[in-house]
């Protein structure tokens, strides 16, 4: 019994390891995102989706747009489950400045890049 036991700490551990080690990639990796300029006056109607995979940062969004402007933002997948409030005000701070040039929500900077980047690769369909 005591092997056994000892054998699942050790899985536990490796496994504590890896996660945190593909926790760091995705972080680096999301940290160093740009972000493009993206004319929302010059989209063409329609609905459209965008994936950004970024590790625990990987998430899809389907962007809806309207007369040139960005008028809905749902999360299809979110793989990672952020807090809704935040999700919340990173759509809503996209929609009223009709921009992804906008501030990160404070505490949740590399969120906010996933997902301002995963509306860029939205909007990229809508142009």
């Amino acid at each position: 019994m005591l092997k056994v036991i000892a054998w699942i700490a050790v899985g536990l551990v490796v496994l504590y390891g890896v996660t945190r080690l593909l926790d760091t990639a995705g972080r680096r990796a999301c940290k160093n995102l740009s972000i493009s300029q993206v004319d929302f006056s010059k989209l063409k109607d329609g609905t459209y989706t965008g994936l950004h995979k970024g590790g625990r940062f990987s998430n899809k969004v389907q962007v809806t747009v309207e007369s040139g402007r960005v008028t809905g933002i749902s999360i299809v997948r979110d793989v990672w489950f952020h807090e809704a409030n935040t999700t919340k005000q990173i759509i809503n701070t996209i929609i009223e400045a009709q921009s992804l040039q906008v501030d990160a929500v404070s505490g949740a900077t590399l969120t906010t890049k996933a997902y301002l980047k995963a509306v860029e690769n939205a909007l990229a369909g809508a142009k």
